[in-house]
């Protein structure tokens, strides 16, 4: 527990003066770079590691979307689009792999969709009108406060089991905590920078963050139990990979992004 302490206390200061600082340089930039690190993790739990020029064809992929919603939000439609079609047709290109075109084409389309469409949703939010670095603050506090109050609660008084099959480790009680974490910290950044959600908006992006930065974590571990890991990888001391950490960050950021646009004012 130690290193994982460190290392947050090491990287938390990076990410949020990227974030205030610059969120639509410096913190688009982090984005991307953790995109290609969390995509390269994915891609490597299946046997499309395999084949070296496909597996970098569609790592690139993968970090097109979060660039082009840096370019302009409109470019992620024909993306979204092009994604299942260039999946499966890369595979006219590789005759040998197409007795496993069928599960590897799946597997190619929702990494790019999963994890790169998924972390456009940040970049998104860097950029919307209004909110720079508060707008990423929010997201990050929401998803790092929800899962610090899981983590802390669950351990000292986790009871009853959330999804024993998936993560024996994770408890009801746990998750309420995180879910008051979470709020918690939609209100503690409105407090510092006053951003322009309700009460009731904050509490609300608080509950629907903080479930989604949950149900983004056990999801994560479905696909890892089902190729039998138990990270996704080990760049990140006491935490493993690049997508163990981002994980519930990938399902929250489309929901805060939601709020940010259709509720803020």
């Amino acid at each position: 527990m130690l290193t994982r302490i460190i290392t947050g206390v090491v990287l938390a200061p990076i990410v949020v003066a990227a974030a205030w600082f610059s969120p639509d340089i410096a913190g688009v930039g982090l984005a991307i770079a953790a995109t290609a690190v969390a995509a390269h993790e994915y891609l490597s739990m299946w046997s499309v590691k395999e084949v070296k020029p496909a597996f970098w064809f569609f790592l690139a992929w993968a970090v097109l979307a979060p660039v082009l919603a840096r370019i302009d939000a409109a470019y992620l439609y024909p993306y979204l689009l092009a994604t299942p079609a260039v999946s499966l047709g890369a595979f006219l290109l590789a005759p040998s792999r197409i007795p496993k075109a069928f599960a590897e084409s799946a597997v190619t389309a929702m990494g790019a969709l999963y994890v790169g469409l998924l972390m456009s949703a940040v970049v998104l939010i860097a950029m919307v009108d209004g909110w720079g670095g508060s707008g990423l603050l929010t997201l990050f506090a929401v998803v790092w406060l929800g899962d610090s109050a899981a983590y802390f609660g669950g351990k000292s008084l986790g009871r009853h089991k959330l999804h024993a099959k998936v993560s024996p480790k994770k408890t009801v009680e746990g998750s309420l905590f995180g879910l008051v974490g979470s709020v918690g910290g939609a209100f503690l950044i409105h407090a510092i920078f006053n951003t322009p959600l309700s009460s009731l908006e904050l509490v609300l992006v608080g509950v629907l963050g903080g479930v989604a930065e949950q149900v983004g974590d056990l999801c994560e571990s479905v696909l890892k139990r089902s190729v039998g890991v138990k990270d996704s990888g080990n760049v990140l001391p006491g935490h493993g990979g690049m997508l163990d950490r981002i994980d519930g960050l990938l399902f929250a950021a489309p929901i805060v992004y939601c709020f940010f646009v259709y509720c803020g004012s």
